[in-house]
């Protein structure tokens, strides 16, 4: 008997409630658990999804269970509303399994795939406490990027196939491709999600790491003074002519491309925002329009088992477009263990807070703050009682602290923070704000990371950080990024206590470091006082591709010890394998060099110690 909520459904949700409705009430005299099928049609789940949500509010069901199999998402039904997401693309989303304000919830997916269709977010939690999201495949049918096979090479072109999925097509001269079924699924939607060729990343198909060639291809030819010029010479064909390159691309070679600066960031895997206690357990990302998981302003937070890796036997190169994880402004401690993280078109994991602007005082204890980077708009920036420092901009350094008593927020990019003690008098012109207490303890442990484009990690974490026993392989980057922004991204902060041991690091790039610790601040690396502090390198095996292991700047207590590097032994030998730039206190002990290699030592008076190396000396 169909239950008669089901009436004003189309036929194809019938079954699914009908399914929901059973079961819900077997899983109430059960106790705390729900479970539920996806539609055996294959027509959209969120519509039963949603139901199945809302119930477990209604009458406090504790665990939502999902039966094994294919979930086709959506957008048409799906909960909708216009959304921040930090360090993606902000603006009017779609949600198809929304949690807000719950309590000892989880999410068991069983292994069941959310299959997804257009631009929609999975997997998204708010303002929550003590959430675990376990056992999900999360896919998209069409991917958001184009992606496509260097064919042929001439003497001012080239030609690439591109792949079926993408929808590749000339439009007004120009070629697009990507998410072709519209921005929210409709086939004749004016709004679509697809992408030029203005963003592009090339990558050698027999490794999927990056290509050693990578040209730069521009829209403009100063030359010429003209654009490029996109013919179709077959199915899926194109030929690319006029093109500003630095250099061609070799054939064979596949060009990825997703486009303009924004939008590209629309449809992440996972968002949870503001919500304390977080397990993350299994979860398997093929591919997304934006990161796979993306935490902020969330508390003690574990992910385990996941992994970001292409679907078996699928055509494209690339799993997530951006960051496989990113924290932004959490707290208490952040775990990554025992994950896998392949293709990405961005870096593995990023921890770091903001730096927001200072705009001035309202009152002796009110100050106005607004962002610099339009992806962290929206942004919590901070709760009451959290613990803020104010700093100059261009140095970095710190003068004054306080803590907020309460916030205010008129929109997106201006916050009134009302603070516990004047700073009449204090505040200077020029100033930024970050939130001291935001600045996670992270453990990032027993984790893959190969083949991806930017870095392996960025870790600015003011929290005790240990990254340890992990595989680094073949980042187009460095290895490990420890950074501090207040000029591009505006991601703060310095780092207190970092250890970096029993790890392997295989390198690609000749022109990377393989450790590049050190602020990102305007101008020349001034030779300021140290902006980081504490970084031990203990204990690893480091195969470098290019000469340079460690370049350093405004480190107080850097300590690189008991490694093995491998140099290239193509190098000048010796070569300079460190450069150390105002940093205070550097040891180098027991390490172990195939080649002889040399510190270089930017700052003289500052001390560097050496013991019992072997191959390593002081320029």
């Amino acid at each position: 008997m169909t239950p008669p909520r089901a009436a004003w459904l189309p036929a194809a949700f019938a079954g699914a409630i009908f399914l929901l409705t059973g079961l819900a009430h077997r899983g109430a005299a059960a106790g705390r658990e729900l479970k539920l099928s996806p539609p055996a049609d294959g027509a959209d789940a969120v519509p039963g999804l949603r139901d199945a949500i809302a119930k477990c509010r209604a009458e406090k069901i504790h665990r939502l269970v999902l039966e094994r199999g294919v979930w086709n998402l959506f957008p048409d039904k799906a909960e909708g509303g216009f959304r921040h997401v930090t360090n993606q693309d902000p603006g009017y989303k779609r949600m198809a399994v929304h949690l807000d304000g719950f309590a000892d919830f989880e999410i068991d997916g069983s292994g069941a795939t959310f299959l997804c269709h257009g631009v929609l977010m999975p997997v998204v939690v708010d303002r929550s406490r003590n959430i675990t999201v376990r056992n999900l495949v999360i896919d998209w049918a069409k991917p958001f990027h184009l992606e496509g096979a260097v064919t042929g090479v001439g003497e001012d072109w080239f030609e690439v196939e591109m792949l079926p999925e993408c929808g590749a097509e000339l439009r007004n001269g120009k070629l697009l491709g990507g998410m072709a079924e519209g921005f929210y699924g409709d086939e004749n939607s004016s709004r679509d999600a697809r992408q030029d060729i203005r963003w592009n990343y090339w990558i050698d198909p027999a490794t999927t790491s990056a290509a050693a060639v990578q040209p730069v291809l521009k829209m403009w030819n100063p030359r010429t003074r003209s654009f490029p010029e996109t013919t179709e010479t077959g199915t899926n064909r194109f030929r690319i002519r006029n093109a500003h390159l630095n250099v061609l691309p070799t054939v064979g070679s596949v060009m990825i491309c997703k486009g303009m600066l924004r939008p590209n960031r629309l449809s992440p895997a996972i968002h949870l925002a503001s919500v304390d206690g977080v397990r993350v357990e299994n979860i398997t990302v093929h591919r997304t329009g934006g990161m796979g998981l993306i935490v902020e302003d969330c508390a003690d937070v574990a992910v385990k088992g996941f992994k970001a890796v292409r679907r078996e036997g699928a055509a494209s190169l690339i799993t997530t477009t951006a960051d496989a994880t990113h924290f932004m402004g959490c707290r208490g401690t952040v775990r990554v263990e025992d994950c896998l993280f392949e293709n990405m078109l961005d870096d593995a994991c990023n921890v770091h807070g903001v730096y927001a602007i200072a705009e001035g005082l309202l009152a002796p204890n009110q100050l106005a703050i607004s962002f610099s980077h339009f992806e962290q708009l929206g942004t919590v920036f901070a709760r009451p009682g959290d613990r803020l420092r104010l700093l100059k901009r261009d140095t970095l350094l710190g003068y004054a602290e306080r803590k907020v008593v309460s916030i205010t927020r008129p929109n997106e990019d201006y916050y009134v923070l009302t603070l516990d003690k004047s700073l009449a008098g204090v505040i200077q012109t020029n100033s930024s704000v970050e939130n001291l207490t935001a600045r996670p303890d992270v453990v990032f442990r027993n984790n893959t990371v190969r083949n991806n484009r930017g870095r392996g990690i960025l870790m600015t974490s003011g929290g005790k950080v240990l990254i340890e026993n992990n595989l680094f392989e073949r980042p187009s980057m460095m290895g490990v990024l420890i950074d501090g922004d207040n000029e591009f991204w505006y991601e703060s902060g310095g780092v207190e206590d970092v250890t970096i041991r029993s790890n392997r690091f295989i390198g690609l790039s000749s022109s990377a470091p393989m450790f590049r610790l050190g602020p990102t601040q305007p101008g020349e690396r001034r030779a300021l006082p140290p902006y980081h502090h504490n970084i031990r390198i203990l204990g690893n095996t480091i195969e470098s591709a290019g000469p340079v292991v460690v370049d350093a700047s405004r480190v107080g207590g850097l300590e690189f010890s008991g490694n093995t590097v491998r140099l290239p032994a193509s190098l000048k030998n010796p070569t300079v394998a460190f450069t150390l730039n105002a940093c205070a206190g550097a040891v180098f002990r027991e390490n172990k060099f195939g080649l002889p290699a040399l510190i270089q030592n930017k700052t003289p008076e500052n001390n560097v110690l050496l013991e019992k190396n072997e191959n390593l000396f002081l320029k």
